[in-house]
């Protein structure tokens, strides 16, 4: 029996014959009655031959083509019967094959993984947004995917359940990419331990939130008598810490605080409360986030948490103050225990705090001296770890402690880092590949053994996971059974004709690469290799390095000497200055760093100028020489800002305070709820003492979130789509902030009334009211009241106090001070624009809809949203722009006056030829795609209101989701419009000023294209390819447009 003659079988629901069993086999099927009947089972779900009668030949090849076939046929019966509308999901998987594919992978590939999906079929919902599966998540993606995921429940009494649904949520797309071959072990351990370290972090707010409620917020005196609040750290170890979990790894964690000299005292929020000891308070507080973590519910757990590797192990106390962890550790710390420490990093909690901790163990961990001996130890304990393989009698091989095994790949690298790490500060690496690599550009390991330990490590590994994402199982077992081994095996991506024959290699690899290790490992530092070593270090230890135009030649500066001149004035000072013999050998220490920093960013020469003006800008040269040695992340980024964005440095070397910021890194590398935000200005603004001063504060809170913004958008911490929202969050929570300090100005001014107007709203237009701000934007905001019956003021006099409530406004924002502006205010999209009163009420503006607003008004309104002031007033205010936007039709005339202002847009303002490419205005930019989203909106919003959206992305997906738009449209629109902003995003951060131009010189081009990512692509010519990319997004786009357009005024008519 032939395909053909197979899908007719299954399309009339033939039953059982034998005949079927060899069409059957081509499928690679073990059982093919059971087989059979599953299918008999799917075939009845819907009318495949008329709906989708492409559907089983492509369903049974991938099957054919997974792990194991016939887990994947039962699973995906188990899972089609959870979705109760068969044609929704037989649609879905017609428009999305690749969605189709990864599902029969996954219920091939893992049980565990399958399990979790059907448990929630709602994670199906986020499976399909291609964006789930296409990329790895910073911890920026992966907070804002909780939150997303909790909603206003995210701190609150559903606080654990939520966490165990998005660990399980999480665990189901990294695996899926593992399983997929979209990632590398490196990458997926990477995000299985940034997802534990969101986990322990919501895990740590909603604890701390609770024992404030009982308790009181905990306080300590400090030497000098004061009275500070006492912070909390959790601190990863082991593989955590290393940023190598693998899917059933414990979370070895160790809880530190500040002191334990203090007691709770009540707070604002919490004020009735019960005094307990400091130490109290962290002692419950650690308890209760281990139990939100550790504790297996009707959910499961999120993490197994171990706590042994604290001061004391099982014994010690579960939570340590600095000055106890500093007595024990220096008293009575052991090698293991320095080992451990080497892979520690904070995961929770307090940056601060942290760091204060490792600087208190450096000592311990790192001696100056090199000792031996230490090595012997770490042989011994590996020893004690053979003899108990031994007495357990295992059946398969040990991939972690069995001979060169995992654990003596980690052993390797930390002997090295104990012996030299203490003179060599760049060997003190948490990652063990990180630390491998360093080894080998130091010369204590061959580029041989490297490249083969690298290969061993990483084989082990990947094997590790795969054996462990089967069942979610901890083991580190190999399996006996070859049926099993081979499955393993093609997981493993080896490909052989047999089972046998998978077996056979993936057994063999196994063997090849532990004898490599094990050889290495029993070698270690025998008497020749340890003269060899100290050699090496030796040398690394006395290298110099001096400055002059041959050490900088391998940085690609356009102006060498002018490089040159810039260091050499950061080396001397000032003319006439005498630089001290410290300041000079610091700059010699922090010259390396300098000089790597600058080879790494777009704009080496920018790097090198700018970090040279914000020193001198700051008049602390030496100091910051000092603090470049300590915090080399400091100097880090301050390159990555002066060498990618002349804006960002702007506003660095203009108000140098503002590099408090980047010394914060909790509030660099973890995503800031916009709540916080408010949080932290309503607290400061309170020290301000009167008007001016707030002006003045209110800017420079600003100028620094969009530092932090910014920084955390060119390090890749933040993805587009995440820092316009984070720009249009700041700007709505600064003019909500700018909107109560006014309206308390003004109440100061009209001391005879007892309650001050307060039915005002600012209603935000464009990327405002889209949420789609970005750097350097102006605001588009209207002023608008609501009249009620029972007014405080005349209503002559309420429109004079809402006018200057508004001009309040404008001081507090856009007006020109001695720390700059914060926004410009632009609201010419008022009814008659500039010439228009500037505030108008509610009653006022629906009048004018009804009778004098233009089609171009119509327009505007599907972006207005409201932003700050009364929320109700905001909300009424919406309701009737919406009923003058959404139509029952919109009219022929009015399309043809759309398309004509795009025409115009486009030959007036973008003026290609003589400007050259407009990203936003010319051919094919944003206009178009905004332009085609809000007519769709105007035609289908009325009797759509899901369609509503300010959000041009958000009313794509709506379209997709409603099915208005093509499945493979909208997600070519989605790439197209991603594509543009991000390019338009770039050209924003270089320069606020912008006109949206592409430059025409090529190496202001390259600047763009490493900015956007080309430069890490292995491209020849990244700027080359980036115009490439950006005509062919361009012609889709306006292809795109230029389609719905012309169809839309044939069907109008």
């Amino acid at each position: 029996m032939n395909d053909s003659g197979l899908s007719n079988a299954i399309n009339n629901r033939h039953p059982w014959q034998d005949d079927f069993i060899e069409p059957l086999q081509v499928y690679n099927f073990e059982d093919s009655k059971k087989a059979w009947k599953i299918i008999l089972t799917l075939s009845g779900h819907c009318n495949f031959p008329s709906l989708f009668p492409e559907f089983f030949p492509s369903f049974l090849k991938e099957v054919a083509c997974s792990y194991q076939p016939d887990l994947a046929l039962h699973n995906f019966e188990r899972f089609a019967e959870t979705i109760s509308d068969k044609n929704y999901l037989y649609t879905i998987f017609a428009t999305s094959p690749d969605l189709l594919k990864a599902l029969v992978i996954l219920f091939s590939g893992s049980q565990a993984l399958t399990d979790s999906l059907l448990s929630d079929p709602s994670f199906f919902d986020w499976l399909k947004n291609p964006d789930t599966l296409g990329k790895s998540k910073s911890s920026d993606g992966f907070m804002r995917g909780y939150y997303e995921l909790a909603g206003e429940d995210y701190l609150g009494s559903k606080t654990p359940d939520l966490i165990r649904k998005f660990k399980k949520r999480e665990y189901i797309r990294i695996g899926l990419r593992d399983l997929m071959s979209k990632t590398d072990f490196r990458e997926t351990g990477r995000d299985v331990s940034l997802l534990a370290d969101i986990c322990l972090q919501v895990a740590y707010e909603y604890a701390d939130r609770e024992c404030r409620k009982k308790y009181g917020a905990p306080f300590y005196e400090t030497a000098d008598g004061k009275l500070e609040e006492a912070e909390f750290t959790i601190i990863g170890m082991g593989k955590l810490g290393g940023l190598e979990l693998n899917y059933s790894s414990d979370i070895d964690l160790i809880y530190i605080y500040t002191s334990s000299k203090g007691e709770t005292q009540p707070t604002d929020e919490f004020d009735e409360v019960i005094r307990i000891s400091t130490h109290e308070y962290f002692t419950k507080l650690a308890l209760l986030i281990t139990k939100t973590i550790n504790e297996i519910t009707s959910h499961g757990n999120v993490f197994r948490v171990d706590l042994e590797l604290r001061p004391e192990g099982k014994s010690g106390e579960i939570v340590n103050s600095l000055a106890s962890c500093e007595i024990y550790y220096q008293s009575w710390g052991r090698t293991w225990e320095r080992q451990a420490l080497m892979k520690a990093r904070v995961c929770a909690g307090s940056e601060a705090l942290g760091e204060e901790f490792f600087k208190l163990m450096e000592p311990f961990i790192y001696r100056r001296s090199v000792d031996f001996a230490a090595v012997e130890e770490i042989r011994g304990m590996k020893e004690k770890i053979n003899q108990s393989l031994k007495r357990k009698k295992p059946g398969g091989g040990n991939i972690k402690l069995g001979y060169g095994g995992i654990r003596e790949v980690e052993f390797t690298v930390q002997a090295y880092q104990l012996l030299f790490g203490g003179r060599d500060k760049s060997m003190r690496i948490a990652n063990t590949l990180g630390v491998l690599e360093k080894l080998n550009q130091l010369g204590f390991v061959t580029t041989e053994d490297y490249e083969q330990l690298r290969e061993a490590y990483t084989f082990l590994r990947n094997l590790e996971n795969r054996v462990q994402i089967s069942f979610g199982l901890q083991t580190h077992l190999l399996p006996e059974d070859e049926a099993r081994l081979a499955i393993l095996a093609l997981k493993m991506g080896i490909k052989e004709s047999s089972r046998e024959k998978l077996a056979e290699k993936l057994l063999f690899e196994f063997v090849r690469h532990t004898q490599f290790v094990g050889g290495l490992f029993s070698g270690l530092f025998e008497e020749e290799k340890k003269k060899e070593s100290a050699r090496i270090a030796e040398k690394g230890l006395n290298h110099t390095w001096e400055l002059n135009v041959e050490v900088l030649a391998g940085i690609p500066f356009k102006d060498v000497k002018n490089a040159l001149r810039f260091l050499e004035s950061l080396r001397d000072g000032p003319k006439f200055s005498h630089p001290s013999e410290k300041s000079i050998k610091d700059f010699h220490a922090v010259l390396p760093k300098i000089l790597e920093g600058c080879g790494k960013v777009p704009m080496p020469d920018s790097a090198v100028k700018n970090l040279i003006k914000f020193i001198e800008t700051s008049h602390a040269r030496e100091s910051f020489l000092s603090l470049f040695q300590s915090n080399k992340k400091l100097l880090e980024l301050l390159l990555i800002i002066f060498g990618s964005s002349d804006f960002l440095s702007g506003v660095l070397i203009k108000q140098p305070d503002v590099i408090d910021v980047l010394r914060n890194l909790e509030s660099i590398y973890r995503f800031k709820h916009p709540e916080k935000i408010v949080e932290e200005l309503s607290r400061s603004l309170k020290d301000c003492k009167n008007f001016e001063a707030k002006k003045i504060f209110l800017r420079r809170f600003k100028q620094g979130e969009e530092l932090r913004i910014g920084i955390r958008y060119l390090i890749q911490e933040a993805d587009l789509e995440g820092t316009l929202a984070d720009l249009s969050n700041l700007a709505r929570v600064y003019l909500q902030t700018a909107y109560l300090t006014g309206l308390e100005e003004l109440a100061k001014r009209y001391d005879n009334l007892s309650t001050v107007p307060d039915n005002f709203a600012i209603i935000g237009m464009g990327k405002l009211g889209g949420h789609e701000l970005n750097f350097g934007s102006d605001l588009d905001i209207i002023f608008v009241y609501q009249e009620t019956e029972e007014e405080l003021l005349p209503a002559g006099e309420l429109v004079s106090f809402y006018a200057k409530l508004s001009q309040l406004m404008y001081e507090l924002t856009s007006r020109m001070t001695s720390a700059g502006y914060a926004y410009k205010i632009d609201t010419d999209l008022r009814p008659e624009g500039a010439s228009g009163v500037l505030v108008k009420s509610i009653q006022g503006y629906e009048k004018y809809f009804s009778s004098r607003a233009r089609v171009w008004e119509q327009q505007a309104m599907t972006r207005a949203g409201f932003v700050a002031g009364n929320r109700q007033a905001g909300e009424n205010f919406i309701k009737v722009a919406q009923e003058f936007t959404y139509r029952s039709k919109l009219e022929y005339g009015s399309l043809i006056e759309i398309s004509r202002l795009r025409e115009r847009m486009e030959k007036e303002l973008a003026k290609e030829f003589a400007k050259g490419k407009n990203v936003k205005l010319g051919f094919g930019g944003l206009a178009d795609i905004e332009f085609t989203v809000q007519i769709l909106q105007m035609m289908h919003g009325k009797k759509n209101p899901r369609l509503r959206e300010t959000n041009t992305l958000a009313a794509v997906a709506q379209f997709n989701a409603l099915g208005m738009l093509d499945h493979g449209e909208s997600e070519c629109l989605r790439k197209n419009y991603l594509f543009l902003r991000n390019l338009e995003c770039v050209l924003r951060i270089i320069n606020p000023a912008s006109t949206n131009h592409l430059p025409r010189e090529k190496g202001e081009l390259l600047v763009l294209a490493k900015l956007l990512g080309y430069g890490e692509k292995d491209i020849e010519d990244p700027a080359g390819k980036l115009m490439e990319d950006y005509d062919q997004n361009t012609k889709e786009v306006r292809a795109f447009y230029r389609k719905t357009i012309d169809t839309l005024l044939r069907t109008s008519l």
